[in-house]
């Protein structure tokens, strides 16, 4: 066997033992979670080494997100990861400057730092250009004010990355920013309950007269939609594979379920309403994971996947739901019972379809982008 394989099996492995021991048990607010984490290296999966990161190629990254999900039914303490690591440590790594990098992402691979990404406002929602935060050059600073709010990771992050208004012409141009929590006039809310991925801190963020130095800019001044842009397919490419993971689990536990379950004398998945559930929800998985792997390629080439990342994240996360609905309904009364899990997954699951550009403007997406192909 090729000892590159059964490294990275090794690896998986590891992986799967720390995830079940010891991420199952914990919430995302423990400082010395993500200190782990770093240790461990999930944190710097595809960050160079010099950096502190693993340096590993996406297809491994997409691989290991697949292990945590299936393995850690700690939903919103993945959710809680993958934002760290896609929304905030990878912009930084492909936008900031090299004294940004050196500031911030060695840090975050370890775990001492921890991200968020601060784009949604009460007012501006799947029209992000209609955000009201603005920023106004002032010397070496710029003095930024606004309100973002269901930002995740909010009350534990320590480095923001927040889009504002530069430019008020009839097109609003909108520049990213890297904001530390410890500047003046940052202000953290308090943590917003959801009925799901509680172990995903949420909270507004306020900016009051906050100065953030101009070497604080991810990429150019005026052109963040370009970055707000690449950071969505990001997200969408890598947020919803550990959801694939926990399809599998889940159709696992139904499968369990239902050999152990009898009723009128025979094993509850004999009668077809509860196996054609199940092979749903395999093709379902198997579907996805095709997906994953496609988006995964065009990254490794460095190609663009707005496209396919749109399908992939509607696909997945209405996958997800109908999984977890279909295992309550295989579980008949105990799965709607706190005492079995399923309850829990779907009340996880349904955020995916809001989060990442809800599955309404994805499909917006895919049909202007059909519509492009196929003018005459």
């Amino acid at each position: 066997m090729n000892m590159n394989v059964m490294d990275d099996k090794l690896f998986y492995n590891e992986i799967k033992e720390f995830a079940r021991n010891y991420l199952d048990k914990q919430n995302s607010n423990e400082k010395h979670l993500w200190e782990r984490l770093g240790e461990f290296g999930i944190l710097g999966l595809s960050i160079d080494e010099k950096y502190g990161g693993l340096g590993e190629s996406y297809r491994m990254c997409a691989e290991i997100l697949e292990i945590l999900g299936y393995t850690c039914w700690n939903n919103g303490l993945i959710f809680s990861i993958n934002n760290h690591i896609w929304m905030a440590q990878n912009l930084i790594n492909l936008y900031g400057s090299t004294w940004l990098k050196n500031k911030y992402v060695g840090n975050m691979v370890a775990g001492e730092k921890i991200g968020a990404f601060a784009l949604t406002e009460p007012d501006a929602g799947s029209d992000p250009y209609s955000m009201k935060t603005c920023a106004i050059r002032a010397g070496d600073y710029y003095i930024i004010n606004g309100r973002k709010t269901f930002v995740s990771n909010g009350p534990i992050a320590d480095v923001f990355i927040v889009f504002a208004i530069t430019s008020q012409t009839e097109m609003k141009k909108i520049t990213a920013f890297v904001v530390d929590k410890t500047m003046p006039g940052v202000t953290i809310g308090k943590n917003i309950e959801k009925m799901g991925l509680e172990c995903s801190p949420t909270s507004d963020i306020c900016f009051e007269n906050c100065e953030v130095p101009a070497d604080n800019i991810l990429g150019k001044v005026d052109l963040g939609n370009n970055i707000l842009d690449a950071a969505l397919e990001w997200e969408r490419c890598f947020e919803f594979i550990p959801h694939i993971g926990s399809m599998k689990r889940i159709m696992e536990y139904c499968i369990k379920y239902s050999n152990e379950r009898k009723q009128f004398g025979k094993r509850i998945n004999e009668n077809q309403s509860i196996s054609h559930k199940i092979a749903n929800m395999s093709m379902k998985i198997e579907l996805a994971k095709n997906l994953m792997y496609r988006i995964v390629d065009l990254k490794e080439q460095g190609k663009s996947s707005y496209y396919e990342s749109s399908i992939f994240k509607v696909f997945v996360s209405e996958s997800y739901v109908e999984t977890c609905r279909d295992a309550i309904q295989i579980l008949g009364a105990y799965g709607y019972t706190k005492e079995y899990p399923v309850e829990k997954e779907l009340r996880d699951a349904i955020a995916s379809t809001i989060y990442s550009g809800t599955n309404e403007m994805q499909r917006n997406n895919i049909f202007n982008i059909e519509s492009i192909r196929n003018m005459v």
